[in-house]
């Protein structure tokens, strides 16, 4: 049991973030040990860094310092559950395949889609805030959470909402620590109201050779009394990834319910897209799983040593003109590229790798692309890439507020200082 920092940490030997060699290492296994590490690190100034599986590690600016990694991995137990109630409570360092197992064996499920949900923790995604395509259908983590568990830089454990005994009066927790990459306090464990898993899943995959076909189809749903619960359109990198027959343009569409109601959900899906089409299919419960867990690796904020991923918003209204811009920039030359639509949720992720003198290119690309949606993120890019700018983009009409929350609960920044929105 590992209660204070060490120089010779178990797993990862050496920490990097951004090129950043973290070599004191903290691994906790119980709340309290965090608490002590968190206080310690706090009075001495160090810069603690916390992370749990590691897949996301690419988001966030470069961090100004950072002595300790801590390490939330061994904090992976689910701590109530109570299928008749459609609640449950794990720690922060629950695997996403771990609990959406425990959960199928009862008939439930929370939607959450990241990259590599075999390693993703629980509190990794609530903390770095990224949704996949079935928020559309079922809401985002955040609609889901009911309480939380979470530790300030001083090693105060606060709880508030369901399933607790004390709460913190005056904040919304579980707002203020969604999407706020740890930094101001680190999450020890979330309460979740759980869903019904649907009888029946397929997905409707429809290909086009124009691309603005592709959104007109997808669009065309999206305001329809249709009900999918994810519309994407992928290009031929994106339909690479999701392992569906390659075209220059394939529009997904995932439909859920009970077997009758799923099957007349596609037909209506496929008569609602045929113009302008190449063709359509429909992948039944087992092909829909692999299916949208290949195109979710589009969400990855994992280290990239050659390519950039970015998120951008992309209002309906504007999602021809942003799609084609991003098409414009990024092609061409020896450049790579995957491309996801998020039509349900209004956002469009971008990965793009080069293979010849990639820094001056991926900066000049991230500096073309950052402008076009309503607002931008590059969420991994190597560390050369991302000096000197903030990844976050323009700073939010709410960063004053931010600032001072920042200052109110983490004013040393012991937390992943420098990595957040404006160098938070």
């Amino acid at each position: 049991m590992t209660t204070a920092p060490s120089d010779a940490g178990s797993w990862p030997s050496n920490l990097m973030v951004d090129g950043l060699a973290v070599s004191k290492q903290a691994t906790p296994e119980s709340f309290d040990e965090v608490s002590e590490i968190l206080r310690g690190a706090n009075a001495r100034g160090d810069a603690v860094i916390p992370f749990g599986g590691g897949t996301q590690l690419g988001l966030g600016n470069i961090p100004s310092a950072g002595d300790i990694a801590l390490n939330l991995s061994k904090l992976d137990q689910v701590v109530i559950y109570e299928p008749d109630d459609l609640t449950i409570s794990v720690q922060a360092g629950c695997r996403i395949d771990d609990l959406n197992g425990l959960l199928a064996e009862h008939g439930q499920m929370l939607p959450f889609e990241v990259a590599r949900p075999q390693d993703a923790t629980i509190g990794g995604a609530y903390a770095t805030g990224i949704s996949g395509p079935r928020r559309f259908g079922h809401g985002s983590m955040r609609d889901l959470v009911i309480g939380i568990t979470a530790v300030s830089p001083s090693g105060e454990i606060a709880r508030a909402g369901g399933m607790v005994v004390k709460n913190v009066s005056g904040y919304d927790m579980m707002r203020l620590h969604y999407g706020a990459l740890g930094s101001m306090g680190v999450i020890l464990q979330l309460n979740f109201k759980v869903l019904p898993k649907p009888p029946a899943q397929r997905t409707v995959v429809v290909r086009f050779g124009e691309l603005s076909d592709a959104i007109e189809a997808a669009l065309g749903v999206r305001e329809s009394q249709l009900s999918p619960t994810a519309i994407v359109v992928l290009d031929e990198g994106g339909a690479r990834a999701a392992g569906v027959d390659v075209a220059p343009w394939t529009l997904l569409l995932r439909a859920e319910g009970p077997e009758d109601a799923a099957a007349q959900q596609t037909a209506r899906l496929r008569e609602a897209t045929r113009v302008g089409a190449l063709g359509s299919d429909v992948l039944g419960d087992a092909a829909t799983d692999a299916l949208w867990r290949g195109a979710n690796t589009l969400l990855s904020a994992a280290p990239e040593e050659s390519g950039i991923g970015i998120r951008l918003g992309m209002p309906a209204s504007q999602a021809s003109e942003i799609a084609e811009q991003l098409l414009a920039t990024t092609g061409g030359g020896s450049a790579t590229r995957r491309l996801s639509l998020d039509f349900g949720n209004g956002l469009l992720f971008a990965q793009v790798g080069v293979d010849t003198e990639p820094i001056d290119e991926l900066r000049t690309l991230w500096e073309r692309v950052r402008t076009l949606g309503s607002h931008a993120t590059l969420l991994t890019a190597p560390p050369d890439v991302k000096r000197d700018i903030d990844v976050f983009g323009a700073e939010p009409a709410g960063f004053g507020l931010m600032r001072a929350l920042k200052q109110q609960f983490d004013p040393s920044g012991t937390l992943n200082r420098g990595r957040f929105i404006g160098r938070l």
